[in-house]
């Protein structure tokens, strides 16, 4: 088996950030899968800052200011290409608890590897 050319990896890692425009997180935090279509419980929608680290990193960062409070804690991520057409799932995750109340402000951060 043969690696993928340097400049194909950088840009499929140039296609993936230049198109993730959606962050939601949520209260859900039951185990995330492959197959993960959406937020479990929604809570906010945030629009993220997507960084190309090298040719195959992508830092995706998405901040809930601190104006923002919740009654339950927050435990999902989930990341997103949206369009005019629909969305394309990129990724879920769940952590631990997080209590934001509208003393905090929260950065999530999530690094995508593509090799």
């Amino acid at each position: 088996m043969m690696a993928v050319n340097d400049y194909l990896k950088r840009l499929i890692v140039e296609t993936i950030a230049n198109n993730i425009n959606e962050v939601i997180i949520g209260f859900d935090n039951t185990p995330p899968t492959s197959s993960d279509g959406s937020a479990g419980r929604p809570a906010i929608t945030v629009t993220p800052t997507v960084k190309i680290l090298d040719n195959s990193s992508i830092l995706v960062e998405a901040e809930i200011p601190i104006t923002e409070k919740f009654d339950e804690t927050l435990k999902e991520v989930y990341i997103q290409m949206k369009d005019s057409t629909g969305f394309t799932p990129v990724s879920r995750h769940v952590f631990r608890p997080v209590v934001k109340d509208d003393n905090t402000e929260m950065k999530i951060q999530i690094l995508y590897e593509v090799s």
